[in-house]
């Protein structure tokens, strides 16, 4: 999300503009829609938007939701499929939201190799780096090491979500994604 800011120049009015980034995390809020209402919230999300982030809210429909048809007659099939990026489900699931474990990774490889476009062979020396500081990791769970605990904050913000996701159908969906964007960190 962070870098289509970026390529729409947005980032330093994120970075500045607290109304601004509510409405920029509300898009990514969608997530935490159910499917069934995805066009209704599109809709009122985008009659709310500021302008600038329309371009934003389309990329967003095009990748994960699917655009509609010229027919007015559906969806074309979007980018990732529904049931890998909605949170709705998961949230009420209490299971984890897997891209946080994704972007954990990607994060370790990233500090790893130290650049944005390695060689192909310091990307497979950083992927063996990675790996065995990970079978460090599991030895250690094996021998009945407690895993990390999850920092407080994100324990609170995960458990706000929760209360907000459950307390769906009792709100506007346009309160609904505020809650959810005040609880949400865009990194």
């Amino acid at each position: 999300m962070k870098k289509h800011l970026n390529e729409a120049h947005l980032i330093a009015r994120y970075n500045n503009d607290a109304e601004f980034a509510l409405h920029a995390k509300m898009i990514v809020g969608l997530a935490f829609v159910p499917m069934q209402d995805m066009e209704n919230a599109l809709n009122q999300l985008s009659d709310i938007l500021p302008e600038e982030l329309i371009p934003v809210l389309d990329w967003f429909e095009d990748f994960y939701v699917g655009r509609l048809n010229r027919r007015g007659n559906g969806r074309r099939e979007p980018m990732f499929p529904h049931e890998m990026w909605n949170m709705y489900a998961r949230v009420l699931n209490l299971q984890d939201r897997t891209n946080n474990h994704a972007e954990a990774a990607h994060r370790r490889l990233q500090i790893e190799l130290g650049i944005d476009h390695p060689t192909i062979w310091r990307l497979i020396d950083g992927l063996r780096k990675v790996q065995a500081n990970r079978d460090i990791y599991y030895e250690q769970l094996v021998a009945g090491h407690a895993p990390p605990q999850k920092h407080r904050r994100y324990i609170a913000a995960d458990e706000r979500i929760l209360r907000i996701v459950r307390d769906y159908e009792n709100r506007d969906v346009i309160e609904y994604l505020r809650g959810i964007a005040h609880n949400y960190q865009i990194n």
